[in-house]
């Protein structure tokens, strides 16, 4: 179930644009309590270390620089070519 949640938002993320789905995912302190909120907020150390998060951080720098590849024509020549490839083995 968790796995289905992740996947339709990062598909929600994919209709972003790559600063906004950024500002999404980034984390944010929490609002100031009135009880002793050192105790209960994390400091920016441990947030960096949850491997979820860095994961998902690292897939919207992945998929911004895809997207920005796609844009400017790079992926489109590479894949061309792998392609041609593909058919060059396939044929000969």
């Amino acid at each position: 179930m968790r796995v289905a949640e992740l996947l339709s938002d990062l598909i929600s993320l994919r209709a972003c644009d790559p600063s906004a789905a950024q500002n999404l995912v980034s984390v944010r302190p929490a609002p100031a309590s009135t009880g002793d909120s050192k105790s209960t907020k994390e400091s920016p150390e441990e947030s960096d270390e949850d491997p979820d998060l860095k994961r998902a951080k690292d897939l919207i720098k992945l998929h911004d620089a895809m997207k920005v590849r796609n844009a400017n024509g790079q992926l489109d020549s590479g894949l061309s070519e792998a392609r041609r490839s593909v058919r060059e083995l396939h044929i000969g």
